[in-house]
């Protein structure tokens, strides 16, 4: 079973790109402040369609799976986003 939770902090706007076939994903940073480190979120579906504008600044979980890709020089692992819940002030 490969299900993660993470809880950061959204920074940055959100990247919006469409596949081939016009699916839309959305790709963003989550700065974890516990670590000081951050992990690159790939969302898609319902997910996709928050007005991102807005939550820029805020807290987040997400739920979702660990999924590792190849660069030139290394292994980098991203976080294929399930659920997203928004941290309440």
């Amino acid at each position: 079973m490969n299900r993660v939770f993470f809880t950061g902090r959204l920074k940055t706007k959100p990247e919006v790109v469409y596949t081939p076939k016009g699916e839309k994903f959305v790709l963003f940073p989550l700065w974890v402040d516990e670590g000081d480190f951050r992990i690159d979120v790939e969302c898609t579906g319902e997910r996709s369609t928050i007005h991102w504008n807005e939550k820029i600044g805020k807290e987040l979980m997400i739920s979702g799976m660990l999924v590792k890709t190849k660069t030139k020089s290394h292994d980098v692992f991203k976080l294929k986003a399930h659920k997203i819940y928004w941290m309440e002030e």
